[in-house]
């Protein structure tokens, strides 16, 4: 072997070696007990660590800016987080002294409050959080992040929700009687969401706005054996034309939408009046909904539509008409005015085999 090979052999051990010595620490797991401060856990805490937290009453807010932390508690009833008397403080895109959330995951945000790098892979299992004047959950500028077995109740605003997300996943989580939307993604082009097993009830009846699921202004995700009963609608994909791409990219199957009958005034400037909605496509693009249930959504209330299954345009207020969805295999019955309508603009539009008693055009139950 020449010397030249010797030297870049010897050179390539060593620095092989001090790649080995240099490998990271071995992640920490923090124990937080009743009486103690989760919040502090997460303040010493480093990207990659755990934080398990036990069974008990915890009067705190949190906030997470870090990446690849786990939060686990012991679950929805065992581990609870209720409003504080004093929260602790919160960056303002976690609201505010007042108005706080009960765990908010934020990414960064400049002064002018533009995004910046988001905060990555940060993960949220097995808590009831209840009661917060904000949010319960919050997600904002942030990629891969899960949020697992959660229940989300009485919070003032959404229940679990995200924005500016990219690859946001919701897993066997509940929410109900909160005062706005259940379980949300909005404001995310490249949401890449995977929604699975939620269950949404009872949120934001006689409110403004009480939708069991909402995917607003977002596109690309799955969304799959979900629950939504007893708000003023179940699911609703809506393009509202604030963000330059359509509603696209939503595949949805195998989800449960009834008696969504609760009344939703809606208000100036923001949702329409809504009530007796089990599924909205409106404004949506390259988007299915497959082998789905819409029973007993029937309004007691006005509202800007209504009916088991519905496929409109938002093209009035700024969106797209619909284009290239597929309304396929669902069960629809019981709904008022009907089970599936569709008012007949965009194109490409695919109504098949779906089990339905009313249908605007008529055809579509028979197609």
């Amino acid at each position: 072997m020449s010397h030249l090979l010797r030297w870049a052999t010897f050179v390539s051990l060593a620095g092989a070696v001090c790649l080995l010595n240099a490998a990271p620490a071995l992640a920490k797991t923090f124990h937080v007990h009743p009486g103690q401060s989760i919040q502090a856990a997460i303040n010493a805490a480093k990207p990659g660590d755990k934080i398990i937290v036990d069974a008990g009453v915890f009067h705190e807010n949190l906030v997470i800016t870090k990446d690849r932390l786990e939060l686990e508690g012991a679950g929805p009833g065992a581990t609870v987080l209720v409003t504080p008397a004093t929260p602790n403080p919160v960056p303002p895109q976690c609201g505010s002294s007042t108005v706080f959330h009960g765990i908010c995951v934020a990414g960064a945000f400049d002064a002018a409050g533009n995004p910046g790098d988001p905060v990555k892979g940060d993960e949220i299992e097995g808590f009831s959080v209840l009661g917060f004047p904000g949010f319960g959950i919050l997600d904002l500028n942030a990629k891969n992040s899960t949020v697992e077995d959660v229940e989300a109740a009485g919070n003032a605003s959404y229940g679990i929700s995200g924005a500016l997300l990219n690859g946001i996943r919701y897993f066997g989580n509940v929410a109900h009687d909160n005062g706005e939307p259940g379980i949300y993604v909005g404001d995310s082009p490249r949401a890449h969401a995977v929604v699975i097993g939620n269950t949404s009830y009872h949120n934001g009846v006689g409110g403004p706005e009480g939708f069991g699921f909402l995917f607003r202004d977002s596109s690309y995700g799955i969304v799959r054996n979900n629950n939504a009963h007893d708000n003023c609608a179940g699911f609703v994909f809506a393009d509202t034309g604030e963000n330059p791409v359509p509603a696209e990219h939503w595949h949805a199957g195998h989800n449960v939408s009834t008696h969504n009958t609760g009344s939703c005034t809606g208000e100036a400037g923001g949702p329409p009046p809504t009530s007796g909605i089990g599924f909205l496509l409106l404004g949506t693009h390259d988007s299915k909904l497959s082998d789905s249930t819409a029973t007993g959504n029937v309004p007691t209330g006005p509202s800007i539509a209504s009916g088991g299954i519905i496929l409109w345009s938002s093209a009035a207020a700024g969106g797209s008409v619909p284009i290239k969805n597929t309304i396929e295999g669902n069960s629809a019955h019981d709904n008022a005015p009907f089970d599936i309508q569709w008012d007949g603009t965009g194109s490409r539009n695919k109504f098949k085999h779906n089990d339905c008693d009313t249908s605007s055009p008529s055809w579509i139950c028979n197609s």
